[in-house]
């Protein structure tokens, strides 16, 4: 096991954690591209409506 110290362990963990931020971004695009006209509308209203709220009330 003196293989898996140093670099090593790096070279694994760097390589787990780009597997799994492939996975997950594949995720994302795969269930976005499958929602519906009116959902794309819906979060497009709903956006707008959190960005007035935001530049009503303004961070103090």
């Amino acid at each position: 096991m003196d293989f898996v110290t140093g670099p090593a362990l790096w070279l694994i963990v760097l390589t787990v954690g780009v597997i799994v931020l492939g996975g997950a971004m594949a995720y994302g695009m795969r269930r976005n591209r499958d929602r519906t006209p009116s959902e794309k509308v819906a979060t497009e209203v709903e956006t707008r409506r959190g960005y007035e709220e935001q530049d009503k009330n303004p961070p103090d």
